[in-house]
């Protein structure tokens, strides 16, 4: 897997986890979708500095 595309996967996992606590009206459920959607986007971040080794 190349730099790029694990970024673009953990970015893309973060915008699912984002949209779905949108849409979602249960209010602890919101809460577990944003926690996932934080921690992608902190995973993709860390792999663009690091040059994902």
């Amino acid at each position: 897997m190349t730099k790029r595309t694990f970024v673009d996967v953990k970015t893309a996992l973060a915008e699912k986890y984002e949209r779905l606590a949108r849409l979602t009206c249960s209010v602890p459920r919101k809460a577990t979708y944003a926690g996932h959607a934080l921690k992608y986007r902190r995973q993709a971040a860390q792999a663009a500095r690091d040059g994902h080794k």
